[in-house]
């Protein structure tokens, strides 16, 4: 028999604290559950399917009224008797994504583009936050956010709400693509109401004393004490502090089955941190309250995963099993850690807990996946109300460029892959620059550009489905949504999301990025630095150095692909076209560092690189014989040379981008 661990863990990145208490977590709603993880209680709950003795959504997610404080003494039915069979390990551990500034809080500063409660009413009938829709949308188990601020703090509801409700409907996208790969369906129980054209997340707006928001201890203190204490809810708290980056609560229970203390009550949150609030830290932590990661998944490392990067790996392990960008925003992208619908028998997360089988989330056996904005993939982003592609203005691929949007035409200054940091970036395929709110500006007005791609939250964007199949596009910085204000070439602006047409987008995916073709000449571009390779001073001799130089089109930055095998080996020739030279190791070694050089083409493996897919047009190119990757350098022409994978290191990235 499989060992039974279980306990309550705030669970995040680094260890904290840790102690042994006697007992489980008591979650009785008329004796609410202790804050702290590590206090002593009696009894696991039950969920009850009332819903008459806790606080309700509102009609209208932008209404929200406060709880009755009398809710918190309503008692539910069905409190399970049987305490959990061992002693608790509780620890208190943080998530720190990349970037993350503690202390700062990001998004509008102020709240000059508020919309009245009536606005932002109108606005969510016009073009509704569309989520899936199960039940009446408050009854059993679900997952109900709140967004919480002290009353010192700043009230940034009806700004923040759009991007809230896009950040929630992404965070869903996630889970239900991973499930959809194996055919079937995954989609977060949320607390609902019903709009236009079909369901959108409730998100209660929740004032607390002040220093409620001090701890993650305290918090969850303080939303109990109004009432957000019911033993069938995750809740999920977006707040305006700026104290952590992200945090949930998790049972260390390994145990498959409904059984499991994973499927009870639990808290989580993200603060208004830059490089934190947004649709991945909402799915991480959420993640987290689902159970992820236990102890004994083979990948385990401080409570999350070391098998490269995903929704819940921060790497670790050099692997090659997940390496697409899209990768990034789904759990377990090798399907044996953590998350899997379909895992084999005998298998970990056949014979363990497996988060696909979590009573918050809806589980269905066919795929409803529906087509949306998806990391790794081009499209062409035309306007509902125009029709016009968004490109920068005179199809530019320099830097500071305002984008404007004019007639589709597909060429590639009017595609854009989507790119992930932590989030959506749309990265041009003509520039390879991502486009970023201008100048971090956040106040109504603020025109978009390209620049070089950063992690920053003003180059970060979330999708609001609309009933039609279009999208609003909010950028995670100003809370604004991206609108036509003009024919071309007036910049594209971003201003407060109303619904209407000239704020909608259609996605148009080009199937035009299927791989490299056998005798063609591309660019190999850097996506750290968009500096091209190219053989130094331009040199036809054998051992002449490959370094790298910003674009300027002369024949020794170009390299013709050769398949001398077949169509169908993985193993390519890069072939300079001024000197007819193959890319070529320096030396026959798998050693870290070894230079990058130009040699008479052979048949030798040093000779030989596989391009790993990342995205369209996207990948780590490795050789042959060493297992390395090939790593653009960062000096001024500098020599290349071949590196151990990090999945989160850019200059492990190329684009190939075709003559």
């Amino acid at each position: 028999m499989f060992a039974r661990r279980i306990a309550l863990s705030a669970a995040a990145g680094v260890l904290a604290a840790a102690c042994l208490v006697a007992g489980g977590l008591n979650a009785s709603p008329a004796e609410a559950a202790p804050a702290d993880p590590c206090a002593p209680a009696t009894a696991s709950p039950q969920p009850s399917t009332s819903t008459t003795a806790s606080p309700q959504p509102s009609s209208r997610a932008t209404a929200s009224p406060r709880p009755s404080p009398s809710a918190t003494a309503s008692p539910q039915p069905g409190a399970r008797t049987t305490a959990p069979p061992e002693p608790v390990a509780c620890t208190n551990d943080q998530d720190v994504f990349p970037g993350a500034r503690l202390g700062v809080r990001t998004g509008p500063q102020g709240d000059t583009a508020r919309l009245t409660a009536n606005q932002a009413e109108a606005a969510a009938e016009a073009a509704p936050a569309r989520v899936f829709c199960e039940g009446d949308g408050v009854s059993g188990k679900r997952v109900e956010v709140l967004y919480v601020r002290e009353p010192s703090m700043p009230d940034r509801y009806s700004r923040l709400l759009p991007m809230f409700q896009a950040w929630l409907a992404n965070a869903d996208d996630s889970y239900n693509d991973a499930a959809a790969a194996a055919g079937k369906s995954r989609h977060i129980r949320y607390v609902t109401e019903a709009v236009s054209g079909g369901c959108q997340v409730s998100v209660r707006e929740v004032v607390v004393p002040a220093e409620s928001l001090a701890t993650f201890n305290s918090g969850i203190t303080a939303v109990q004490a109004l009432g957000y204490n019911r033993a069938d809810r995750k809740y999920l708290m977006l707040t305006e502090a700026t104290v952590v980056c992200g945090l949930g609560q998790r049972y260390v229970d390994d145990r498959p089955g409904a059984e499991n203390n994973n499927n009870l009550r639990t808290y989580a949150r993200v603060d208004a941190v830059p490089n934190c609030f947004g649709a991945n830290a909402i799915a991480h932590e959420l993640g987290h309250t689902f159970g992820a990661v236990q102890e004994s998944a083979p990948h385990f490392q401080t409570s999350h995963c070391s098998d490269q990067f995903d929704l819940m790996c921060y790497g670790g392990t050099p692997s090659w099993a997940c390496l697409k960008w899209n990768d990034y925003r789904l759990p377990d992208c090798n399907r044996d850690d953590y998350f899997n619908v379909s895992p084999a028998a005998g298998s970990y997360l056949a014979t363990h807990w497996n988060t696909a089988d979590n009573d918050f989330l809806v589980k269905g056996d066919t795929s409803d996946a529906v087509a949306h904005p998806t990391v790794g993939l081009t499209y062409v982003v035309t306007s509902v109300s125009t029709g016009g592609a968004i490109e920068p203005i005179g199809g530019s691929a320099a830097g500071l460029v305002k984008l404007s949007q004019r007639a589709r035409t597909n060429t590639l200054s009017q595609s854009w892959l989507m790119g992930y940091k932590t989030g959506l970036q749309f990265v041009n395929m003509n520039s390879r620059m991502c486009a970023d709110s201008a100048y971090s500006g956040t106040a109504s007005g603020t025109q978009t550009l390209q620049y070089n791609c950063k992690g920053t939250d003003g180059m970060r964007w979330a999708y609001l489905p609309q009933a039609d199949g279009s999208y609003a596009i909010v950028n995670w910085l100003s809370g604004l949504a991206l609108t036509v204000t003009g024919a071309y070439p007036a910049p594209l602006e971003q201003r407060p999301y109303t619904g209407a047409t000239n704020q909608r987008w259609k996605f148009n995916r080009l199937i035009n990025s299927v791989g490299p073709g056998n005798g063609s000449s591309y660019y190999l571009t850097g996506v750290g630095n968009r500096e091209n390779v190219e053989v130094l001073n331009g040199a036809l001799t054998s051992g002449a150095s490959v370094t790298h130089k910003p674009h300027s089109g002369a024949k020794n930055q170009r390299w013709i692909l050769r398949n001398p095998s077949s169509t169908t080996s993985p193993d390519w020739q890069l072939v300079n076209a001024n000197s007819g030279k193959c890319l070529d190791l320096k030396a026959t070694s798998t050693a870290v560092g070894t230079q990058i050089v130009q040699s008479t083409c052979s048949t030798s493996s040093r000779q030989k690189w596989q391009l790993r897919y990342v995205a369209d047009r996207t990948y780590v190119i490795v050789n042959t014989y060493s297992k390395r990757a090939l790593n653009m350098t960062t000096g001024s022409l500098s020599v290349l040379n071949q590196q151990v994978l990090a999945g989160d290191n850019g200059n492990h990235f190329w684009a190939l981008k075709q003559v």
